[in-house]
């Protein structure tokens, strides 16, 4: 009996251990392009729809399951902020920065945003429900200017989708990505509202007629 005890704690003990082996430790970091001083805000891992409170711009670290990819999100009522991180999270590839800029730069009225370095187009449709929560679905365009048509205001404000412009030199493989995109968000409003809500959009995001 002794024995049997014996080989049942080794054998939990291995199970932790292995368990452990395949958590990753990931580093989430802050660059306050401001002069303000950030006080607030909420990192989401989006993939468990794991909330954590962020009351200062110190670096911290978060537990993940195993590598592989993960999305990331951070909101702050005070700050536009843009989540950068590798595309599969690993022990060497393992840093989540969080750029923090004024929202008067990232206006719909300046024109001026950045393209996602980790733009992924294969999101759940609970994944996308959380990315239009958090104010982070945006379709993809391309002109000579940084204006935004102003239907895409309004659009905003009734579907949660925004709009991010971008230069007129694409390189093919990020045309692919952004018509992926673009393709999924058309494919998720087409099944939520049907086609009326293509009637609000005049300027036709890429990969959607």
């Amino acid at each position: 009996m002794k024995k049997i005890f014996i080989t049942l704690i080794l054998a939990l003990i291995c199970t932790i251990s292995k368990a452990t082996e395949k958590e990753i430790i990931a580093e989430v970091t802050f660059e306050n392009l401001t002069n303000k001083k950030f006080t607030s805000g909420e990192f989401t891992i989006i993939n468990s729809n794991h909330k954590i409170e962020v009351n200062n711009a110190e670096s911290f670290k978060i537990t993940l399951p195993e590598k592989g990819k993960y999305l990331f999100s951070f909101v702050s009522d005070d700050f536009t902020a843009y989540t950068f991180y590798p595309a599969r999270i690993s022990n060497r590839k393992n840093t989540i920065t969080i750029r923090l800029m004024e929202k008067t730069e990232l206006s719909y009225s300046s024109g001026i945003y950045s393209f996602p370095m980790n733009l992924d187009t294969n999101l759940t449709e609970e994944q996308i429900k959380i990315r239009i929560s958090d104010g982070t679905l945006n379709f993809i365009i391309h002109g000579i200017d940084g204006s935004i048509p102003e239907e895409y205001l309004a659009f905003k404000e009734k579907y949660g989708i925004g709009l991010i412009k971008e230069n007129c030199v694409i390189d093919p493989l990020s045309f692919k990505k952004v018509t992926e995109n673009n393709q999924m968000i058309f494919d998720y409003l087409n099944k939520k509202y049907g086609t009326e809500w293509l009637t609000e959009l005049k300027a036709k995001p890429f990969g959607i007629k």
